[in-house]
């Protein structure tokens, strides 16, 4: 069996985030969190027969396998609905899933269910067997694959670590895959050179030699957007202010100058993200205003649809800024989820007793952006950061504007 659109045998899973795990131990809040033995993900609906028929047999390898092996069920139905569920079976050992928000269920794409899918701890799709398939034989014989892999995978690690290792390796083993298109490509590898410290100027000369026709052609989508434009606002930002941290001490004005050339046109820090990326916003507004007049050239690059993901994405050097990633417009979706998910789970403070919750600064100066105030809650509940039904009330933190550069997301 494989799946239709979602992750295939072969695949390697990207992490990405999950809201809530109910019957684990264990604080789960990404799917690498779960994925650190042989996993086994079930697609499970309390509705379907054999997924609940296939319990039994599921819980006797979790109990003979223990530590080697997880298993975890997937179920979109509601929390509440499971866990009544849940407490009527006896003995129940399992970790289930809470999907209500079907983002684990549209990475993997279950044509069917039940629907199980093997992946090692390195987050690779191993197999995507039926039910009859699901053997202690052909367990051992993925726990066998996985450990023959063993000295492969500590070797990939160290070379993650070892930046004597060639720029290629060191860039697809950092997580770097490159986007298919060779704009964002360029971008991607840019924002690694800001990185690591290489020589960054043959890319900012390949970037001011494109021909506007040609950069419109490469970005001609929102996604392809929004990958390339996050790269390059990171990039040239590391650039010039490891170049001249001095310029830092006046934010206004560093933010403000047309320091970057591309496709003939020079633009700011500012233009990239509020008037391409945000879609002409004014920038001191709290996202309520457009400009009325955004000239000719933003108005052919600025995106569509304003994403306001974004603001977890764009790193302007300040420590409290959000963590540096290389974006790609294929998986640009899951991958700003994963931002949104990271930042505000490490940002948002929420006080039970008073029912009081601080939210990050960069919320409340563009709080047009997330939809006004009931917005930022609802997407708080999404993320499990609040407690469903409860309706606290916002305030905001302080920003540490100290400028720190090595903020990368590993």
């Amino acid at each position: 069996m494989q799946a239709q659109t979602g992750y295939m045998i072969n695949d390697m899973v990207n992490d990405f985030p999950i809201s809530k795990v109910l019957n684990s131990s264990a604080t789960s809040s990404s799917f690498n969190d779960l994925n650190d033995r042989l996993l086994i993900v079930d697609f499970f609906g309390t509705w379907c027969v054999p997924c609940v028929k296939a319990l039994p047999k599921l819980s006797a390898l979790q109990r003979k396998y223990k530590e080697q092996i997880r298993v975890v069920l997937v179920s979109n139905e509601p929390e509440e609905k499971l866990a009544v569920f849940m407490a009527r079976q006896k003995e129940f050992i399992l970790s289930l899933v809470v999907d209500e928000q079907q983002l684990f269920t549209n990475y993997f794409q279950p044509p069917s269910y039940p629907y199980t899918v093997i992946i090692d701890k390195n987050g690779k799709v191993v197999a995507i067997p039926t039910q009859e398939e699901i053997t202690e034989d052909n367990i051992n014989q993925w726990l066998s694959e996985e450990a023959s892999n063993s000295a492969t995978v500590i070797q990939k690690t160290v070379a993650i670590i070892d930046s004597s290792l060639s720029s290629t390796v060191s860039k697809k083993e950092s997580g770097m895959e490159p986007s298919q298109n060779t704009l964002i490509q360029l971008s991607q590898e840019f924002m690694y050179a800001a990185k690591t410290g290489e020589e960054t100027s043959g890319f900012i000369n390949r970037l001011q030699q494109i021909s506007m026709a040609d950069l419109q052609t490469s970005l001609s989508s929102d996604d392809e957007k929004k990958a390339c434009w996050i790269n390059l606002y990171n990039a040239y930002t590391q650039v010039a202010l490891k170049n001249n941290p001095e310029q830092y001490k006046k934010r206004g004005k560093f933010f403000g100058n047309k320091f970057i050339q591309i496709a003939g046109h020079f633009f700011s820090l500012d233009d990239i993200e509020h008037g391409i990326l945000r879609r002409s916003k004014i920038k001191w507004s709290l996202g309520h205003l457009s400009k009325l007049f955004p000239n000719k050239t933003e108005k052919a690059l600025r995106v569509e649809k304003l994403d306001y993901r974004l603001h977890f994405a764009l790193n302007c050097g300040a420590k409290s800024c959000p963590p540096i990633a290389f974006y790609k417009s294929e998986n640009i979706h899951q991958q700003l989820d994963l931002a949104t998910s990271t930042y505000l789970k490490s940002e948002v403070e929420y006080d039970e007793a008073k029912n009081v919750v601080k939210l990050p600064t960069l919320m409340s100066w563009f709080r047009r952006d997330f939809g006004g105030k009931k917005k930022m809650i609802a997407l708080l509940h999404r993320l499990s950061l609040v407690p469903a039904g409860k309706k606290p009330k916002i305030t905001f933190k302080s920003y540490d504007w100290t400028l720190y550069l090595q903020n990368y997301k590993s």
